[in-house]
Formats: C-alpha cells, structure tokens, sequence
C-alpha cells in the first residue's frame, strides 16, 4: 500500500495582495518535484480571495473539470456560456470546461474575505460541449455522515462530473468513525482536513493536511475523528 502524506505545512504558498494561494497540488508549479498530480487530480488549491472586488478577471479553460467549494464567503461567477450568479458559503461549483470556456470569479463582499478549494481533474472524454453547475450543500446533509458533492452519474442529486470521480464531504463530531469504501477498484483516496482532526492508519491529520491511499488491493479505509472535523474525500481514478 502506498500512503502520500502532505502536511498543511508543504503546500505551497503565494500572497499576491488581493489572494493567498496555497496549494497541494500543481503540475506547472508544484510545491515539491513530486507533487504534480495524485491520479486524475491534478491541482488542490486553497485560495483565499481579499474583499473588495478583488478575484479573477475572465480567463479560458478547456478539457478540464473544475470543482469548487465554498467554505466561507461570497464567490461572483460569470462564464460566456451566459451563466452567472453569487455562490455562497457552502455552495459548490462545477465547470466542464469541455471544447473551451472563458469565466470569471470575484469576491461578492466589501469585508469578508472568501476561503474556497478548486480541485482540477483530468476528464474522461474529451472536447465535451461545456457545461456549468451549481448547488448549495445542507450542513445538515453532511452532520455524522458523507454528503456526495459530485459523482459520474449525478447520483443522489450530486454534480454530474466528466471523470470517475467521486467527491465526499463529511462533517463529524468528536470521537465518531467512518469506514469509507472507495467506488471503483482502479480508483485512489485522497483524504483532506478542512477543519478540525482525524486518524488515518496511524497517520494525524491536522487542519488542511491531506493524505493520499493507492493500492489496487485497498478497498475500504477507517477513519477516526479525534476532534469535530470538517473533511473531504476525494475518490479518484490512477493515471498512467
């Protein structure tokens, strides 16, 4: 079994005045020679948008799904698709970028700053006309349990994402456990703090520390929360 352990202290880190990038994941710039992708998951960036206006100016995408979570904040996205809209906290995000898509996102307030994680990954098929999606998750969906963020066919009312990915959040109290079973054999785990403190096979995972599972013999992994803790997890398919 192979376990890829990366404290929050390794990712890296750019302060560009209007946002904090850190980042797990890059494969034109990642934090460590080794870390350019984990599977199809090829960027994990944590960014955090200052108020004001401030975000990113319309910029092209393509062959790329894009996901992202709100985990605090106001986010403004508007697309040459037509789509636009004000994605709140807790609200998620998904563009296909497909045979190409241009968008923007910026901060919708004059004081709070927006934390939010983009995680890019490899799609399946390629040159798909693009698409836009967007909900807003229940706290109350994920309290003790796994709230199903995206999924390659849309179950459960999650995102319909053009890979063989499947994105779980989970908001647990002190002291619960969850035993995970990964969706497909040719899939990776790729677990990710957002708040709070979980075991993982005898691994600590701290605030925004995140810990990668490969092995094709593995099919289910325990995990003990040792504070109440907000997490992601990331079910994703190897690459060659």
């Amino acid at each position: 079994m192979e376990l890829v352990y990366h404290p929050e202290r390794t990712r890296s880190h750019r302060n560009m005045g209007w946002i904090e990038l850190y980042q797990s994941f890059n494969p034109g710039h990642p934090p460590t020679p080794d870390r350019r992708h984990f599977g199809a998951m090829i960027i994990l960036d944590n960014g955090i948008i200052a108020p004001g206006g401030k975000g990113f100016g319309m910029h092209p995408h393509e062959n790329m799904e894009i996901l992202s979570v709100v985990i605090s904040g106001e986010m403004v996205h508007s697309d040459t698709s037509g789509n636009e809209g004000v994605n709140v906290a807790n609200a998620i995000q998904l563009i296909s970028a497909g045979t190409g898509i241009e968008h923007s996102e910026y901060n919708h307030s004059s004081t709070i700053p927006i934390d939010n994680l983009q995680i890019w990954f490899l799609p399946k098929k390629q040159n798909i006309t693009p698409k836009y999606q967007t909900m807003v998750s229940d706290p109350e969906d994920r309290k003790n349990k796994l709230q199903l963020l995206t999924s390659p066919e849309g179950e459960g009312n999650s995102l319909v994402i053009n890979q063989n990915v499947w994105v779980w959040r989970g908001t647990f109290d002190k002291n619960k456990s969850l035993a995970y079973h990964k969706r497909s054999e040719r899939n990776s785990i790729y677990l990710f703090v957002i708040e709070g403190q979980a075991t993982v096979m005898n691994n600590t995972l701290n605030r925004r520390d995140g810990l990668g599972i490969a092995d094709d013999e593995f099919t289910e992994v325990a995990i003990a929360f040792d504070q109440h803790t907000d997490i992601l997890i990331i079910d994703v398919p190897k690459i060659n």
